[in-house]
């Protein structure tokens, strides 16, 4: 195992993909041959599929980085191949920002509601986030759908999660968060955060002015 492992290290020192050397080329000398073998006929199936080939090779280089035992990296291929069908027959697009948020829990159905509006990815990576925290599903919808229909920009998107974990730390379950910042954005009455910023911070109150008293 632990010759795989150093093995599978040797795509760190690789060219980026995307360079001199692709995706495949890099697996070939960054995994174990029966590995390279497995994940290739994966490959070879998603494109007689039509799915996106380069997303399967990047995932495969994924787990070399992170270490990813070798012989777990043809099973998690084949779950992601399998991902990438679910979300285009939902999505028709953004195949691997919608198998992402497959994993993360949200079902096909919910990818397809959001998909009409979604000038990018972000709107579905936002949505995953959502349903991550504990938002129900339809709650998460609506809470997108909204920011899509106002055209909100993609930092006014990112910053969605942030607004509804920063409700629930005040002691809002994740459903009225959502519905909150729903309710929120249509009148009007949100307050950009910035993403990254630490929501949960109370905001800085002026010190007070100091008493002058009479003489």
């Amino acid at each position: 195992m632990k010759a795989m492992v150093s093995t599978l290290g040797v795509a760190l020192a690789l060219p980026a993909a995307g360079q001199t050397i692709d995706g495949r080329e890099r697996a070939r000398a960054a995994l174990p041959s029966a590995v390279f073998e497995e994940v290739e006929q994966i490959a070879a199936a998603a494109a007689r599929d039509g799915l996106p080939v380069r997303p399967l090779w990047d995932k495969a280089l994924e787990g070399g980085a992170k270490r990813v035992p070798a012989d777990r990296i043809a099973s998690a291929l084949a779950e992601y191949a399998a991902r990438l069908g679910t979300a285009r027959g939902a999505l028709g697009a953004d195949l691997p920002a919608g198998a992402d948020a497959l994993q993360r829990g949200v079902p096909a159905p919910a990818l397809a509601r959001v998909r009409e509006g979604a000038r990018t990815p972000i709107a579905l990576v936002v949505l995953a986030d959502l349903v991550e925290a504990g938002v129900p599903v339809d709650r998460a919808v609506d809470v997108v759908r909204v920011a899509l229909e106002q055209r909100a920009p993609d930092e006014d998107m990112l910053a969605l999660a942030g607004q509804v974990r920063a409700a629930m730390r005040q002691g809002q379950t994740p459903g009225a968060a959502a519905d909150g910042l729903r309710r929120a954005r249509r009148e009007g009455r949100v307050r950009r955060i910035p993403p990254g910023a630490d929501s949960a911070r109370p905001p800085t109150r002026p010190a007070p002015e100091p008493v002058t008293r009479g003489r």
